[in-house]
Parts: structure tokens; C-alpha cells; sequence
């Protein structure tokens, strides 16, 4: 396993957004909506936007911000996007990213790391769970 985890630029979306087609595949994706949060990622203080790059091509990418928490009374990070390739899964390249965001997140004095994951994603949750995260709370959503 070799490959390298970089900061996202606004040109990597291209390459990032057929990652979107697979972690989403069941929603339709507005994809000048997504560039435009993607950009607006990339250019943001509080959030981080990585790629993981293997043999010229981007094969992971990961999405977290600095978010003032209460319950930790201080600021975590949230990942609000995490993939790695459907050809490229269960070779390291998850870890890869997850450990480098925690340790930017650790460099930066964050209290945690957080994220969620869908119901039916079990393989994610069973990969998170090895990494040392803890099932703690449930997200609730409400559309507006």
C-alpha cells in the first residue's frame, strides 16, 4: 500500500466528485451545488478537505471542520465526508486518511473527532469501531 494524503485544491473536484457518486449512490447529486460547497471547503479556515492520492489518481478524500461543542466544552473536529474508492477498499487507504485527520485534528488542540455514518453502512461502522471510535449518540435530521 502506498499512496499520499495532500490538501485538497478547488482543482481536485473533478476527480472527487465520481467518490461522491459512490458514497451517495442513491441520492441525486446537484453537482454545481456540491462544487460550490467543495470550493467553499477548500478555501475555509475552520474546515479541512484531503485527497488520497495512489498511482495519479485520487482514490480517497475526507471532509472535516472545527466545530464549537458544549458537551466537550471546546471545539472537535466533525467529518462530514469520508470515501475511499469501491476498487481501492480494505487495503489501508481509509486509515490513511482517518489517522491524518486526527492528527491535524490533535495538532490543532480538538478535543475529538466525530462523524456519522448512515444505518446500512455496517462495513463503515465495523472500520470505524477498529480505528477506536465509539458508538455514542444517534443523528437526527429534520429537512427544512
Amino acid at each position: 500500500m502506498s499512496g499520499t494524503v495532500r490538501k485538497a485544491t478547488e482543482n481536485d473536484f473533478e476527480k472527487v466528485y465520481p467518490l461522491f457518486e459512490q458514497l451517495w449512490p442513491n441520492k441525486e447529486l446537484d453537482k454545481k451545488a456540491l462544487r460550490i460547497v467543495f470550493d467553499r471547503g477548500v478555501n475555509s479556515d475552520t474546515d479541512e478537505l484531503l485527497c488520497l492520492d495512489y498511482c495519479g489518481e485520487v482514490i480517497g478524500f475526507c471532509a472535516y471542520a472545527i466545530v464549537n461543542n458544549l458537551w466537550q466544552a471546546g471545539y472537535i473536529s466533525y467529518m462530514y465526508a469520508m470515501v475511499v474508492d469501491e476498487k481501492h477498499r480494505g487495503k489501508g487507504y481509509g486509515t490513511m486518511l482517518i489517522k491524518e485527520s486526527i492528527k491535524d485534528s490533535k495538532d490543532k488542540g480538538l478535543k475529538r473527532l466525530e462523524l456519522d455514518s448512515a444505518f446500512h453502512r455496517e462495513q463503515a461502522h465495523e472500520f470505524y469501531l477498529k480505528l477506536g471510535f465509539e458508538k455514542r449518540a444517534f443523528l437526527f435530521s429534520y429537512p427544512l
